[in-house]
This record gives structure tokens, C-alpha cells and sequence, in this order.
């Protein structure tokens, strides 16, 4: 019988917002999608007996989860909602009043009605308004599966004001607690065949620049490459950290990766394939460019490219999920998302192979009750679907019935636009890779220091792709300038480690924002 086989592939990342000289977490991002969506997302999956899905969990995060569980990590956020609420400085409450203003007032604050007030007057508030808000905040960051575990979060969202102390004190350990689950879940799930496992190089980097900046133009000659030449071996670190990182973490050797922002060229492909890694995946942009052409049916199917296997996500079903099925119905989006699979299915003449690859956490606070309802009955729905049939990695890998084709090349790309731009191309992000090429370049003349794997460490840090993304974009978002900050930060400290003066440049931010 004829199926679709359909892949879920959730892709969890947060940088390392970890201050190299202070060692506190500036931003809290890592700690409140930890309490809400790291181990919501796979406790979907054992609710329903035949779904399965893919989690790719990439290495810093993993860093940052285990560094949070231990209750080692200092962090602005927990220090912030610790403080007695007499002790909270002007500084403090305006940090809070920013994180409240950041939420989706629809989804994240509306369901709390003392929240809403709290909201309402944000810059008159007394003690006992100060401690209302810092549990509130907390509790709209619970998840349904830490509500359905805990009965003191329970407790806390039925009396929904006038929080004492001690129960403030209380929440904040039992996120703690939950944390250390996080990761053993995974374990557990992975081990029993319900979900496969991935990996990513490990601060996120764009393999394909590390390797060889010219790989940009394979997709777009036109744009305007920073003044830089190859990071040398610092690709092949990430890499072999991360298969390391994933090994001892999680009990398993990786063979499937999903590279930091999809991003790929033949190059990478053979570093991947050269560190065990058996199965990638990226943009259905860099398929179609390659094949020169615009036959989306040819998406679905997996291909080989030299030993490593590949899979091109469907960038319309992926994208539907992570940025417009929030805004409608339950039932209409669901009803949207099986339609669309069955014109695929009735458009090809073998059984497809659909790849929704999507990041795993950043989409749910749109959706009504953290994703919730839309999943129960989308999952719920695929479950009673003979003709539908979801597949873990290690059985794409298996399988022998999915339709295979073979690629002698492969055009450079990421997932976003199929090309670079979003990292590299405008003034201020090109000033940001000549400024890491230039840390490079004086750190490359110190190989022999003691301290230099140290401060190669900062360096890499300093590579991942998110510190490029916001960079000349004419946002003007909060926390914006932290973004900044850490990648100099991290390039500052990398140069200290071994002795070397700042530059000037490096003291100064590469782009100014204003909010």
C-alpha cells in the first residue's frame, strides 16, 4: 500500500548567553524555554502510541541545560526573581518590565487576570505587586506538561495573587528540579525507539563560511562577501566537539546531524560524513537549486551524496507550523496541514518522504496554550491516518521501501532563503566576520601559549550564527545590544586568555541600537 511517510524534526538551539568575564547568563531565554518547551515537546510524543518524531539537541544547549540543572548557572533572570522584592533596584524592575512587555500579551499574559493589571501599570508597583509579578512571569513560562507534573505550580495558578515569599522561593527550585529531568527523558525516549536523536557543530556555527566564505556565492553571486579568509581547522573542532558533547551526554554516538542554520556545501558534507555522521538534512532551496530547476515533487524522496544521506525539508509545511497556524483555529490549521499532505501524496506516483523540520521551542508561545491543542490534534489526527505513517531517523535509515535518488553535487546554502544572507552580505555583518577573522589572525600567531585551547574556546563560542543574524537588520527589539555584546565579549576574552592587548575597535559596539 502506498503512504506518506512523514519525518517531524524539531530543532532545539539557544547560543550561550553566558558572560565570559562575569560568568553570569545575561539573557534568560535557555532557562524559560527549558521550563517550557524541552520537555513538553517529546512528552507529546508518548501520548500518542504511533507518532514519533526527531529532536536535534544541539550541544551549547545541552551545556546550558546541564549547567542550569546543577543549579551552578548564575543568571540574571534567577537573581532578579529571588531578590525580596524590597531588594529589587530600579535596574531589576526595569529588566522585569521589559522581559513582561517582550511576552505575547494574547497567549502568555491575558490567561492571568492579576498579570494583566500588573501589566496594565507596570511602573506603579508596590512590594506586594513586585512579588505578584515575579511568580507570574515564572508561572506563564510553565508548560502543560510541568503544570500536569506539579502540583505546586497547580497550587500557585489557582490562588493567582498575593504570592508569599516562600512560595516564590519554591517555584523557582521546582523549575530546578524539572531541569534535571530534561535530559534523562530524551535518554529514555531515544533508547526505547520513539524518537531519534541529533546533533548540530557545537556552538552553531555556518560550516560551509568556517570552511571556505566562497561558498556564499554557489547561491548568490552577487553578494557582497566580508574581507576574510577560511577559519582553518575551527570547522573540524565543532564538529568533533559535538560528536563528543552528544556521546557523553546522551549515551549515544550521533549519526545524524541537522547543521546550524541548515546550512551546507559539499565541503561540509564531507567533514560531517568524515566524523561518523550518516544523515543530514537542509532547505528544500539547495535541492531545487542544485537540480536547476522548480519541481517541488522532488523533494520527497531521500538522497545520497557520496556516503552521507539527505533529507530537504518542505519549507512550506514547515513554515506553516512555525509562523501562521498560531493565528487560526485548532481544527482549521489541522485541516490545512492533512489537506496539503494529501495533495501531496496524490501528486506523486511513489510513496513521498516529507520532511517537517522546524525549530523546536520558539513558535508555541503564539499558540494557544504553548502549542497544546494544535498538537494533541494534529498528532492525534496523523495517529488514525492509515495512509500517513511518521518515521524516526534511524528508520529512514533503514528502510529500503523509500523512494532514493543519488546527487553528484551539491549548491552551498542555509534554510533560510536557500542562500547567506541573513549572516553575511550588509556593512555591519561583514564588519562583524572581519572582526572575528582579525581575533583569528592574532590568536593563529599563539598557537604555542599555554592558555591557547582556552582561548580558542571563547573564540569559538564566538562563531555561532546567531550573533550574526541581528546585525543590520534595523531592529530595534530589546536585549539587542547583549547580542552584541557577548560576541565581542567572547572575542575580548579569547585575546585575554593568552595575553594579547584589545584592539580599540573591539571595545566598541558594531552597531548601536536604540529601542
Amino acid at each position: 500500500m502506498k503512504k506518506l511517510y512523514l519525518v517531524f524534526w524539531w530543532h532545539m538551539h539557544q547560543p550561550l548567553y553566558r558572560d565570559p568575564f562575569s560568568g553570569k547568563y545575561l539573557l534568560p531565554w535557555t532557562y524559560l524555554h527549558a521550563v517550557k518547551d524541552y520537555y513538553e515537546m517529546p512528552w507529546h510524543i508518548i501520548r500518542f502510541e504511533k507518532i514519533k518524531a526527531n529532536f536535534n539537541l544541539v550541544p551549547v544547549l545541552l551545556e546550558q541545560i546541564e549547567d542550569y540543572a546543577s543549579g551552578k548557572a548564575r543568571c540574571l533572570l534567577l537573581e532578579t526573581l529571588e531578590k525580596p522584592p524590597g531588594e529589587l533596584t530600579e535596574e531589576d524592575i526595569r529588566f522585569l518590565s521589559v522581559l513582561i512587555k517582550l511576552l505575547p500579551f494574547e497567549r502568555m499574559v491575558k490567561p492571568y487576570p492579576r498579570l494583566v493589571t500588573l501589566f496594565e501599570k507596570i511602573s506603579k508597583l508596590s512590594r506586594e505587586d513586585l512579588r505578584d509579578l515575579q511568580v507570574l512571569y515564572l508561572l506563564s513560562w510553565c508548560g502543560r506538561a510541568l503544570r500536569e507534573k506539579s502540583p505546586l505550580v497547580r497550587e500557585l495558578l489557582l490562588k493567582g495573587e498575593g504570592f508569599e515569599e516562600a512560595e516564590k522561593l519554591s517555584l523557582i527550585e521546582e523549575t530546578r528540579a524539572f531541569l534535571k529531568t530534561i535530559i534523562p527523558f530524551y535518554r529514555e525516549l531515544s533508547s526505547e525507539k520513539r524518537i531519534s536523536l541529533s546533533t548540530t557543530p557545537y556552538y552553531h556555527p555556518l560550516l560551509p563560511i568556517l570552511i571556505d566564505p566562497q561558498a556564499s556565492k554557489e547561491a548568490d553571486p552577487e553578494v557582497m562577501l566580508p574581507r576574510i579568509t577560511p577559519f582553518g581547522e575551527t570547522a573540524r573542532i565543532h564538529v568533533e566537539a559535538a560528536v563528543k558533547k552528544h556521546t557523553e551526554t546522551l549515551g549515544e554516538v550521533p549519526r545524524f546531524v541537522w547543521p546550524a542554520e541548515g546550512a551546507l556545501s559539499e565541503a561540509a558534507l564531507d567533514l560531517l560524513s568524515e566524523n561518523g555522521l550518516k544523515l543530514a538534512a537542509t532547505d528544500e532551496a539547495l535541492l531545487l537549486n542544485t537540480l536547476g530547476e522548480g519541481d517541488r515533487r522532488k523533494i520527497y524522496r531521500k538522497y545520497h551524496l557520496g556516503e552521507i544521506t539527505l533529507l530537504f525539508r518542505d519549507r512550506i509545511l514547515s513554515d506553516l507550523i512555525g509562523f501562521t497556524y498560531h493565528g487560526m483555529s485548532t481544527e482549521a490549521a489541522v485541516e490545512d496541514f492533512v489537506r496539503r499532505l494529501r495533495e501531496i501524496y496524490e501528486a506523486v506516483d511513489h510513496s513521498p518522504l516529507v520532511s517537517v523540520i522546524l525549530d523546536g521551542e520558539n513558535c508555541w508561545e503564539y499558540y494557544e496554550d504553548n502549542g497544546y491543542p494544535f498538537l494533541t490534534a494534529l498528532y492525534s489526527r496523523l495517529e488514525n491516518m492509515a495512509w500517513v505513517e511518521t518515521l524516526t531517523l534511524e528508520e529512514v535509515l533503514a528502510r529500503d521501501d523509500l523512494l532514493e535518488g543519488r546527487l553528484s553535487g551539491l549548491k552551498a546554502g542555509s534554510w533560510i532563503y536557500g542562500n547567506f544572507r541573513k549572516w553575511l552580505g550588509t556593512e555591519k555583518k561583514n564588519q562583524a566576520w572581519e572582526t572575528l577573522a582579525e581575533v583569528y589572525g592574532i590568536l593563529s600567531e599563539g598557537k604555542d601559549h599555554p592558555a591557547f585551547e582556552r582561548a580558542l574556546t571563547y573564540f569559538l563560542r564566538a562563531q555561532g550564527s546567531d550573533w550574526f543574524w541581528w546585525y543590520g537588520e534595523g531592529l530595534k527589539i530589546p536585549f539587542l545590544d547583549r547580542f552584541d555584546l557577548l560576541f565581542r565579549n567572547n572575542l575580548m576574552k579569547a585575546l585575554s586568555e593568552v595575553g594579547e592587548e584589545i584592539p580599540e575597535d573591539l571595545k566598541r559596539p558594531i552597531e548601536e541600537v536604540q529601542v
